[in-house]
């Protein structure tokens, strides 16, 4: 683990409260990468999980390691999926709007 350090402690005991998620995670600092990084010992091939979007681990890093958790992929793609339509209907109505000032201004 070039540029990386485990990391064993924390101010507020992430490290071994992230155990009670899974016991097979853990910590990682990647200094080449200047992030945090979520792993897990018990995948194949590669241990890493998620790269923690934090400067800091705190009850986000804990929120956000269980909501990634492969139980939970199908309620992520529909959330991802209501987001989508939300973000496309609101589009759609801005380029609405958008036709009529040009139609109606003319």
């Amino acid at each position: 683990m070039k540029n990386q350090i485990l990391l064993e402690s924390d101010p507020f005991y992430i490290c071994s409260r992230i155990k009670e998620i899974d016991e097979n995670y853990f910590f990682i600092y990647n200094f080449d990468k200047n992030r945090f990084e979520l792993h897990n010992s018990s995948q194949k091939g590669s241990t890493f999980s998620l790269a923690i979007p934090f400067d800091v681990l705190d009850e986000r890093t804990l929120f956000l390691a269980k909501k990634s958790r492969i139980e939970n992929m199908e309620k992520i793609i529909k959330e991802m999926d209501e987001e989508n339509l939300k973000r496309e209907q609101k589009l759609k109505k801005q380029a609405f709007e958008q036709i009529k000032e040009v139609i109606y201004d003319s």
